[in-house]
Parts: structure tokens; sequence; C-alpha cells
């Protein structure tokens, strides 16, 4: 009975009028599993990877990376919504992705930005490996122990992603 009073109150808090709660509400995107299932299909580009001596060894090679929806053009930022996978095709075969969640996600990092690393079979099917601020203690992002936001903070003025071929205001 009381599990159900509680419930029922929540939904109550849930349903108040718009602008009820906070004034400044910053639109929010969760991604989950099947937002990445077609990935292979968005709009990609492929480029070599960085240049010799920027980031870790095994994070260099040869990458595909794959937007779900160019932003507008003139965008001073990607959009909440947006997801950037990167297929990065070096021994290692290891798929990462970012994520504008928005909603002030990750706000000491790359600001409104959730990364995660994807697994793919070999039948096309996509899982998640994990998500966050960065990767789970014991693992790295690509080789790199300092985690996604120490790169991707180089980056602010493209919103935080660093790829040279998904620049604000030169995608089509």
């Amino acid at each position: 009975m009381r599990a159900t009073a509680l419930l029922l109150v929540a939904l109550g808090a849930c349903s108040a009028a718009p602008g009820a709660g906070a004034t400044d509400a910053q639109p929010t995107f969760l991604a989950f599993t099947p937002d990445f299932a077609q990935f292979r299909t968005w709009t990609s580009v492929h480029s070599d990877g960085p240049p010799t001596g920027t980031v870790p060894d095994d994070v260099l090679g040869p990458r595909t990376q794959y937007i779900n929806h160019v932003p507008p053009a003139g965008a001073a930022e990607f959009p909440v919504g947006t997801i950037i996978v990167e297929a990065r095709e070096n021994a290692l075969k290891k798929i990462f992705a970012g994520v504008k969640r928005g909603g002030d996600y990750n706000p000491q990092g790359a600001h409104d930005w959730e990364w995660f690393e994807l697994n793919e079979t070999a039948s096309g099917l996509v899982s998640l490996v994990w998500r966050g601020v960065g990767p789970p203690n014991g693992d790295t992002y690509g080789g790199d122990v300092n985690g996604c936001n120490v790169c991707h903070a180089a980056c602010a003025a493209n919103d935080y992603v660093c790829s040279p071929l998904l620049r604000l205001g030169s995608l089509r």
C-alpha cells in the first residue's frame, strides 16, 4: 500500500503543469542500444586518423565516423540528440560513440556529451559495453588512460568534437 501511495505521488509530480519545476530546463536525450543499431547507414566520413605523436599509438589508424544528423548550416553547436560513432579500423577494432545528451550532463568535462563504447557482432548487432563521462575503472578509451574528456577538452571550439571532418560550419 505504501509503495502504491509513493508511486501515485511520484506520478502526480511528473504530471505537474509545464513550468511548475525548473524554469530553464534544457532538452535532454538519453541514448539506448536501439539508437545505435543502424549507425552504418548514417552519413559517414573516413580518415586515416590523427597525426602521429598526438595521441597514444593504439588510437591511431584509419577510422570511419558516422553521424545520425548533420547540424544545420551555421550551427554553433551540435544539437541535442546528435550521435557520432567512430569505428576504428586499427588492430583493436574498437567502436566508440559520443552522444549530445544535453541537460547539463558532464559539466566538468565535454559539456552535454556522454561517451560510449559499443560492440558489434559479425551479424551487425550492436550492444553497449559502457557509457558515461568516461570509461569504467580498469578500462580505457582507445588506450587513453586519461579518459574521454581530457582529449575532447582540446576541441571545445567545435563543441568537443575532435574530428577535422566533422567541423561545425563545414558539414552539409
